[in-house]
């Protein structure tokens, strides 16, 4: 009789418990969290450099709404375009890094794009008026980690394309 939840299937598996099983499960935290802080580290570099040659205007989040509405007239219009790619840059990273470090499959990128998505969420609730980057976000992001997982697995497949060649070769 199969077993027709996840809830079942999952409960099963954590029920046999063995060293694989370990190794499998501190291997994918590992890779998603080393994918997460590069994609973190990368965006948050990038944002700096882009607080640096587009500064908000002072005192932004001190103020009423009327008054914010006016300040945010005068704050570049790039900064609402690069603030979108710093975070593809930062998820094609991550979810890259995270699957070729893995090795095993594309899912460590996609949970990295999920956490990215976390936190890039916490980073805008920083920024006045952001609520159609609100909604970009997570799309932006989950195309990047998705394209950073295929990337990272065509890199991972090729390697080992190339490694048996030099076997059977050599």
């Amino acid at each position: 009789m199969a077993k027709s939840s996840f809830v079942e299937r999952f409960q099963e598996w954590l029920s046999e418990w063995d060293d694989a099983k370990t190794r499998q499960v501190l291997v994918v935290t590992l890779v998603v969290l080393s994918g997460l802080l590069l994609g973190m580290l990368v965006y948050t570099i990038a944002k700096y450099v882009l607080d640096q040659l587009f500064p908000f205007p002072p005192g932004l989040y001190m103020v009423e709404a009327a008054e914010r509405a006016e300040l945010m007239k005068t704050v570049s219009g790039q900064v609402f375009i690069i603030i979108p790619v710093t975070w593809a840059v930062g998820a094609l990273g991550g979810g890259y890094f995270a699957t070729v470090m893995g090795k095993i499959g594309q899912f460590p990128a996609w949970i990295t794009g999920i956490l990215l998505t976390a936190y890039f969420w916490i980073d805008l609730l920083h920024l006045p008026s952001t609520t159609t980057l609100f909604l970009v976000c997570p799309l932006i992001v989950g195309v990047c980690a998705f394209a950073g997982g295929w990337l990272g697995m065509y890199v991972t497949a090729q390697k080992a394309v190339k490694t048996q060649r030099a076997q059977i070769q050599g």
